[in-house]
């Protein structure tokens, strides 16, 4: 009943809610273009010889997606394909329930169905050998032979990376354990850094496999442990605003997925509509407004006003969206804002995730395995 009644609440709350952020989000003088990316790719390689790739890397996620040789659609011809035949480390895969057996040109084979950004796509199994940097291993993965070109006709980037500890389907699929499953423990993690929006570019950042770049902390790491196994979901104790706690999450907390494939922060509705009446934001952004704080672990992690909120010549946008909140807890997500705010270490080994202050002023790191992310504004 209680479940019936909160969820009749919301269909009457989130309209107040969206219409409130139009309204934010379509108003206010020109101002200098604040360019921050809305996403962020870097390079892997695939195969022998390698082929090199531009993938989103999303902890969201656990198992890996390119577009392959067989994909004809527009989409696909626009990205970089993966041609197995020019592989000679490439296996055909038949089975999801048995990754580890080739197939023969004549057998029949399964096929993966899954939504990827609002669409939906499908692919075959194939298993080669996967550099990220200098960390090399053998993944099993989709090769997506159907591409719709909205959105993915538009996209800079060719596929995605998922740096999840689990996967829908058999452990092969997980990216993670594939790459780092056999490392030290000490090894077992990535660090993740992004820089700050900039008004000349689109900042990037970098991604820190098996380690992470301790120059890039301007404080000493926060932990929080992983809350629910194969993901990167962590508790959140509270929400703060203007540095108060608002008892937003409960008793229990509320469940925060910590996802490097999302650009906005996210919230419930109920939750949402009770921080905009805390923030009273007008709709040029011009009165002064409170930070937006995040109690993890006994800490409490707090974004400014020019951190959750986005304005350039094209008026003032909140960086902010709503979830659905299904699921046992609030479901939050956060993403490119808190994380543009706070280096983010994910331990493996330890099933847990860091948190410190970024250090923006740090240089790039040299050596080791790095990759660089390129920052791209839709």
């Amino acid at each position: 009943m209680m479940g019936r009644n909160v969820a009749a609440w919301l269909l009457l709350v989130l309209p107040l809610v969206e219409g409130r952020l139009r309204a934010i989000q379509t108003h206010g003088a020109p101002r200098p273009a604040a360019l921050a990316a809305t996403q962020y790719y870097g390079l892997v390689s695939v195969g022998k010889p390698a082929q090199e790739f531009r993938v989103v890397f999303d902890t969201g996620s656990g198992q890996m997606l390119l577009p392959g040789g067989k994909c004809e659609d527009d989409a696909c011809k626009k990205h970089r394909r993966f041609l197995s035949e020019k592989s000679s480390s490439a296996a055909q895969i038949g089975w999801a329930d048995d990754p580890t057996k080739a197939i023969g040109a004549d057998d029949d084979r399964d096929t993966k169905s899954l939504s990827l950004l609002g669409s939906d796509v499908s692919g075959e199994f194939i298993r080669d050998q996967v550099c990220v940097s200098s960390v090399c291993g053998t993944v099993d993965f989709v090769a997506l032979t159907e591409e719709s070109d909205e959105p993915f006709g538009k996209l800079e980037f060719d596929g995605v990376v998922g740096l999840a500890p689990g996967s829908p389907d058999a452990q092969e699929f997980n990216v993670l354990r594939a790459l780092l499953g056999n490392s030290k423990p000490s090894m077992d993690l990535f660090g993740f850094y992004l820089a700050p929006s900039s008004q000349d570019k689109v900042a990037g950042g970098e991604l820190s496999f098996g380690s992470y770049n301790k120059n890039r902390m301007a404080s000493e790491l926060s932990w929080a442990n992983v809350v629910n196994n194969g993901t990167w979901q962590i508790n959140i104790q509270d929400i703060s605003i203007g540095g108060k706690a608002k008892n937003l999450c409960g008793k229990e907390g509320c469940r925060a997925s910590v996802d490097t494939g999302s650009s906005l922060m996210m919230y419930p509705g109920h939750i949402l509509w009770a921080m905009m009446s805390e923030l009273d934001l007008d709709d040029e952004c011009k009165k002064d407004a409170p930070t937006i704080g995040l109690m993890i672990n006994g800490q409490n992690f707090e974004l400014d006003k020019s951190e959750y909120l986005e304005q350039d010549d094209e008026g003032c946008r909140l960086l902010v969206s709503t979830t659905t909140g299904a699921g046992k807890g609030a479901n939050l997500v956060l993403g490119y804002p808190f994380m543009r705010k706070f280096y983010s270490v994910f331990d493996a080994a330890n099933n847990r995730v860091g948190f410190a202050r970024a250090n923006h002023e740090a240089e790039p790191a040299a050596g080791g395995a790095t990759v660089s992310l390129v920052g791209v504004r839709a």
